[in-house]
């Protein structure tokens, strides 16, 4: 018999998608029809997405120190994913469609105990980058897979640094605007589309503009 249950163990998340995955889950489980109480479940994980997003937001290039404290705020919004879960999975045990519009991952046990996820779904995002509309600034028109809910972008004026160190910009459209950069810098670019319940960015190859 089969058995619907949401995975609990969200420690395996990529880097960049941990915050984009959170907010998606908030969203999808705050307007689900089918979670009566969706919104009295989440204010410790839009508490733990929040500090880690002004983390993000605050510092470009961290330190060894802040390197770690960023991973510990990413832990603590894994394993509040993880608890989200584990609510969930008591509260719908088996109803496969409460389960679902949460916005997290599913996996199906049957009574062999065999267990089945779903397939993360990778998707290349294309992109032409151009001069942006401000002084200093370069504007990337994305061409966007069918089914996009986010945008990853990834950007650096020094391709030689880790992938880590390397700037993030997310969000929706077909459109966006990096910047303010020095006249004359070279920006290295790539991009990721993140599709329904897409884990693994996959990113797009670099590319390159000096700013004018």
């Amino acid at each position: 018999m089969r058995k619907p249950k949401l995975i609990e163990d969200y420690g395996t998340l990529p880097y960049d998608a941990v915050s984009l995955f959170a907010h998606s889950a908030i969203r999808q489980t705050t307007s689900s029809a089918f979670i009566a109480n969706g919104g009295s479940l989440l204010p410790a994980l839009q508490a733990a997405v929040a500090a880690l997003d002004a983390d993000v937001a605050t510092l470009d290039y961290p330190t060894p120190a802040q390197t770690a404290h960023r991973d510990r705020l990413r832990t603590t919004v894994t394993a509040e994913l993880g608890r989200l879960a584990k609510r969930l999975n008591l509260d719908y045990q088996g109803q496969e469609a409460a389960l679902l519009s949460s916005g997290l991952t599913l996996a199906a046990t049957t009574g062999t105990g065999a267990a089945r996820a779903l397939a993360p779904v990778a998707v290349p995002m294309e992109f032409e980058l151009t001069d942006g509309g401000q002084p200093g600034s370069l504007l990337l028109k994305l061409s966007r897979p069918t089914g996009t809910i986010q945008n990853l972008i990834r950007y650096t004026t020094d391709e030689k640094l880790p992938e880590d160190n390397w700037c993030v910009a997310v969000g929706g459209g077909r459109e966006r605007e990096l910047g303010p950069f020095d006249s004359g810098t070279r920006v290295f670019v790539k991009a990721a589309a993140l599709v329904n319940s897409t884990l693994t960015p996959l990113y797009s190859g670099v590319k390159s503009r000096i700013v004018q």
